[in-house]
């Protein structure tokens, strides 16, 4: 009776101490997607800050409303994220990575 009393206790924590360890192994998956997907949108958006202060386009800063990183819900990594330049006059520019390398970003429309 002891025994068995025993058992069925081991039983128990060795089932509570399972479930616990996979909810801390999802959240630390998903901490570290979050923070993987943070970091590409700040990779992108700094890129696309120095192409637009320093290069062709040369924005002013007085005719930019917001400027926005979307990420697609289809597409190829790291080619998925956009930032959105929304102007003052209402018209919205589009930047993205050139390539998978990430080398440079281009305005696509």
């Amino acid at each position: 009776m002891k025994k068995e009393r025993n058992y069925k206790t081991t039983i128990m924590i060795l089932s509570v101490l399972l479930i616990f360890m996979s909810g801390f192994s999802g959240f630390q998956f998903f901490q570290k997607y979050s923070k993987e997907e943070i970091e590409n949108r700040e990779e992108l958006l700094t890129a696309v800050m120095w192409e637009i202060t320093s290069g062709e386009d040369n924005i002013s800063r007085e005719d930019i409303e917001d400027i926005t990183v979307l990420k697609a819900k289809a597409g190829v990594y790291p080619l998925n994220y956009d930032v959105a330049i929304n102007m003052k006059n209402g018209d919205q520019i589009l930047y993205s990575w050139k390539d998978e390398n990430k080398s440079d970003v281009q305005r696509t429309n």
